[in-house]
């Protein structure tokens, strides 16, 4: 099954949107689940041992395929809780869009509302809606959320909160295209770009130091980043 089409968008450009007609909804930090032909599967392999308790639901209740998050409630959990042996029977679905493309999205949107409110099930959730971007934006700050998802027919847009961090780059190991750098904190993090690869070298044969200027998602109980993101080097 191929990775879903996400455009990735700035808070600050996307505060300047106009999302008249979008579907707007809370983006949670879990793992992305198919449910198709009365089996869980991920992007990768099929699921439906670990969450057994969640295709048993389905299953009962001949829930039509569907895409959606697997994850674990709680302030502060996220992709990695659902994925600990520990956790999978404690884990949610939330059910996003149905797999059936004859219908618009938001015939769809309708639909599966209605069907995850007559199943009344506390392990499978309806997805969080707000009326506009600013709602939703406020909501993601106020609660640390992972960010929101808007849609239409068309188009999939996601504005996830991020955090800022710069940090000494302290190695750099080469690749096929742009390498790795490694972290003073022991984080890894892609080249990104050959012009970055070539201004970090730079810096190093002046005697200087680079700092990363980094943005990612949050940080790991090991103290490392996860999914960061190189925006710029500067020296010192």
């Amino acid at each position: 099954m191929s990775d879903l089409k996400i455009k990735d968008v700035k808070p600050k450009e996307a505060k300047n949107m106009n999302f008249k007609g979008y579907d707007i909804s809370l983006k949670i930090d879990g793992t992305l689940i198919y449910w198709k032909d009365n089996k869980l599967y991920s992007p990768r392999c099929e699921r439906t041992e670990r969450f057994k308790h969640i295709a048993e639901i389905l299953k009962a209740h001949k829930f039509p395929n569907c895409m959606g998050e697997m994850f674990v409630e709680g302030k502060g959990t996220n992709v990695f809780d659902v994925s600990k042996r520990e956790n999978w029977n404690k884990a949610v679905f939330m059910p996003f869009d149905l797999l059936d493309n004859k219908k618009s999205f938001l015939e769809r949107k309708e639909e599966l509302n209605r069907l995850v409110e007559a199943l009344n099930n506390s392990f499978i959730t309806p997805t969080i809606q707000f009326k506009d971007f600013s709602e939703g934006w406020n909501y993601v700050n106020e609660n640390e959320s992972e960010g929101l998802v808007i849609r239409d027919n068309n188009n999939w847009i996601k504005v996830k909160l991020l955090k800022e961090i710069k940090l000494e780059i302290v190695e750099h190991e080469t690749g096929k295209d742009k390498g790795t750098f490694i972290l003073k904190n022991g984080s890894r993090i892609s080249g990104t770009s050959q012009q970055l690869v070539i201004q970090y070298t730079g810096i190093k044969k002046r005697g200087k130091k680079p700092i990363g200027e980094i943005e990612y998602a949050f940080e790991t109980k090991e103290g490392k980043l996860f999914q960061p993101r190189l925006r710029q080097i500067t020296e010192e």
